[in-house]
């Protein structure tokens, strides 16, 4: 068939305008129960969309129920006799968050002792942008380890890691600008370069994450704004650079003249007893940290630390974004830093993660991308298999994970990755995590190559 989507003049992301249109044409009768659609890369040409897109868009809509994925032979229309989708659970292995039971006991006691005291008027009251010196001399003190010794005067109070990403951006870059991340990278990244028109030129990784030869070539080429990576469990492939490569990255960007920002909001849960690169190049490097990924990801509270000419722009992008700072948290966590309730979270939750990647090693029968303590890997799909057709097959089965075009921030990369990132931190089910793992070992182990035939 030749059934192409209307979703001009939509102010909804693409894939959420694609389900729309794809709904509205079901209904008026424009496609009919049990029609096949046209295959995925005709209706991504057609859109000039991405794959990853598109199939996002399947997904949703086959949650809805208004398609149905089968295996070897395509996508069609639900037909009304078949069993919504949206009525089967689907299991969703594609966010990256951490599990509420380890820090439960831990955010639960610091939140009465909070209520106890009485003082609303303090904790919701105005703040300065950056948060007050006592807060940041605790988030300071938290900090401090691994040759990483930052000063209140130096550290400025966030809204978690995305927010402290957005100050850098806003305070750093002006439209047209270029900065260089790795290949595949955390997509809040890529919506803040389209957000403040920045263009992200990717560098190719290896194992260690940024390969610094190529780093040293697109800093030649490009003459960036700045480069932004992740030392310790980069998002998505949970690369960490050894010593070594850590001094590379910050000797190339030192060479050219080039700042770094480092997102480091996985380290603390990781637990290296590495440096991080701030601490290699105080000058040279914007430190961010958030203690959303080893506590609890709805804990807004995060920090940048910058080199002294930075930190007055820094301070004027953060109250623009946010007019106060982060009180009501920054006492949540400063009391459970003060009783030792963070340290012992923190190793409740790596404690958890770690028994997680053990299921996920016994369960699928191969190893993690990574033995630090981790909520997210990443995996090469059998050469048995397309990406279309995997992750077709995944949602057949009723599984949902990220493909490597999702993270790919500039089109080299996009047709260059038969990876998928497989995402263990949701629920506090471990049964029906392991659940989860057989089904995807069902798919993983009976793979044919069906790229012609999946949509």
């Amino acid at each position: 068939m030749t059934w192409q989507p209307n979703i001009s003049g939509s102010k909804k992301p693409k894939y959420l305008a694609l389900v729309d249109a794809l709904e509205r044409d079901i209904r008026s009768g424009v496609l009919r129960d049990g029609e096949r659609l046209p295959p995925q890369r005709e209706i991504a040409a057609g859109l000039d969309i991405t794959i990853a897109t598109l199939t996002k868009a399947i997904q949703e809509a086959a949650r809805r129920g208004l398609v149905t994925a089968k295996t070897g032979s395509g996508t069609f229309v639900r037909g009304a006799d078949e069993t919504p989708a949206a009525n089967r659970q689907v299991f969703d292995l594609s966010l990256n968050t951490v599990p509420s039971a380890p820090s439960k006991p831990f955010i639960d006691a610091a939140l009465e002792a909070i209520a106890r005291r009485r003082d609303s008027e303090t904790l919701f009251g105005y703040e300065p942008a950056a948060g007050s010196e006592a807060h940041r001399s605790m988030m300071a003190k938290w900090l401090s380890q691994n040759d990483f010794a930052p000063t209140p005067d130096s550290l400025l109070l966030t809204h978690g890691g995305q927010h402290a990403l957005a100050a850098c951006f806003h305070a750093l870059t002006r439209p047209g600008d270029v900065i260089l991340c790795e290949q595949w990278a955390y997509t809040g990244i890529r919506r803040l370069a389209e957000l403040c028109h920045v263009r992200i030129e990717g560098v190719a990784m290896d194992e260690e994450g940024l390969d610094p030869d190529d780093l040293a070539a697109k800093l030649r080429k490009t003459s960036p704004r700045f480069v932004i990576c992740s030392a310790t469990l980069q998002n998505p492939t949970t690369a960490t650079m050894s010593l070594e490569r850590r001094r590379k990255i910050v000797a190339a960007c030192a060479t050219a003249g080039v700042l770094l920002v480092e997102d480091d909001i996985y380290g603390a849960l990781a637990g290296v007893a590495l440096p991080p690169l701030a601490a290699l190049a105080r000058d040279r490097v914007i430190y961010v940290s958030s203690i959303s990924k080893c506590l609890a990801p709805g804990a807004r509270l995060g920090a940048l630390v910058a080199p002294d000419d930075l930190l007055p722009p820094l301070q004027n992008a953060l109250m623009s974004l946010h007019w106060t700072g982060p009180t009501l948290w920054a006492e949540l966590f400063g009391h459970m830093l003060e009783i030792g309730a963070v340290e012992r979270c923190v190793a409740a939750q790596q404690k958890e993660a770690l028994h997680r990647l053990a299921l996920f090693r016994d369960v699928v029968g191969i190893p993690a991308s990574t033995t630090l303590p981790s909520y997210h890997t990443w995996l090469r799909i059998p050469a048995s298999w397309s990406v279309d057709g995997f992750m077709a097959g995944l949602l057949t089965a009723g599984i949902r994970v990220s493909p490597a075009q999702h993270f790919a921030v500039s089109p080299p990369f996009e047709q260059a990755g038969p990876f998928i990132r497989l995402c263990l931190g949701g629920g506090d089910d471990t049964e029906l995590l392991k659940e989860q793992l057989r089904r995807f070992r069902t798919v993983l182990s009976g793979g044919t190559d069906i790229t012609t035939t999946i949509t």
